[in-house]
């Protein structure tokens, strides 16, 4: 893809995505928008900010633009956005063993450097890739938005949901 489709997606999904970490509290906690926002600081309400902006913005492109994109539109951003999420849970908690503290400072940088990276490892599989899988990137994106529905309103009691 071109330098300047991946600067809007990137501007999109990280706007988007720091909006939907205050969403949350602006609604006076509206368990709604709970389903979309991170309700808490666990690492796995913050994966909400980059799945749902990605997810959103797949929908809106494939409804304006779905003749001009690839074949494997839908795969490459699904891959891209397993990839980002697990980017960013990896980082986190390598960068917090070392550390041994948290920062706020390079958890936001981190968000935007698993952006950057989801929309890379999206572009490599436009390039590269050949396959549709229409069905399995459907099912894996259909999964992923019901887990998160599901684990905020009952979170298991495992670290990443903490």
């Amino acid at each position: 893809m071109k330098f300047k489709t991946n600067a809007i997606r990137f501007l999109f999904i990280s706007i988007l995505g720091v909006l939907l970490h205050f969403t949350y509290e602006w609604s006076d906690d509206n368990r709604i928008v709970g389903l979309f926002s991170a309700v808490n600081e666990s690492t796995w309400e913050h994966l909400k900010l980059l799945f749902f902006p990605m997810l959103l913005l797949t929908l809106v492109e494939l409804f304006f633009f779905h003749e001009k994109m690839p074949a494997n539109y839908l795969w490459a951003r699904t891959l891209g956005i397993l990839s980002g999420m697990i980017f960013i849970v990896a980082v986190f908690y390598t960068l917090n063993g070392i550390l041994g503290t948290n920062y706020d400072w390079i958890n936001i940088a981190l968000y935007f450097a698993g952006v950057i990276f989801a929309l890379f490892v999206e572009n490599d599989v436009y390039r590269n890739g050949k396959a549709e899988k229409l069905i399995l990137s459907s099912a894996i994106l259909l999964l992923l938005t019901a887990a998160f529905f599901t684990f905020t309103e009952y979170p298991p009691q495992l670290g990443i949901f903490q």
